[in-house]
């Protein structure tokens, strides 16, 4: 096989994998299938959103980090890091609390969405300015 067709070949075995161990787990099968069909979607677009290089030569392993791509995700981590300490930090102080136990559990898990949503924002942006 010569270029990317090894690459969607092997892409496409691990979304039907993917789906089929949806399935397993019990899930519906349609379930099953819009996962596998999301995950192929995925494995279609990321040769050409610009987050990895791209070398046909290498068939499965087609798609690499470059300096560049690991130096923004690197950021994007730091800053997620960063603003959900000062997060951690700001609802220890509000809720009097003394420890990190003292805390609701549904505040912590809104803390981890906004780490995720903080740390994708930050790495569009960094993507937007070094681009």
């Amino acid at each position: 096989m010569t270029g990317m067709k090894a690459y969607y070949i092997s892409r496409a075995l691990i979304a039907v994998g993917i789906g089929v161990l949806m399935v397993l787990g019990g899930s519906p099968w349609w379930a099953g299938a819009a996962t596998g069909a999301a995950a192929f979607g995925w494995f279609l677009v990321a040769p050409r959103i610009g987050r990895y290089s791209v070398h046909p030569e290498l068939g499965v392993t087609a798609l690499r980090r470059d300096e560049r791509g690991a130096a923004i995700n690197n950021a994007a981590a730091r800053n997620a890091f960063v603003a959900c300490m000062l997060a951690v930090v700001g609802i220890i102080a509000y809720a009097g609390a003394v420890a990190l136990n003292d805390v609701p559990l549904a505040v912590l898990q809104w803390l981890v969405i906004l780490g995720v949503v903080i740390y994708y924002a930050s790495d569009f942006w960094l993507r937007r300015i070094h681009s």
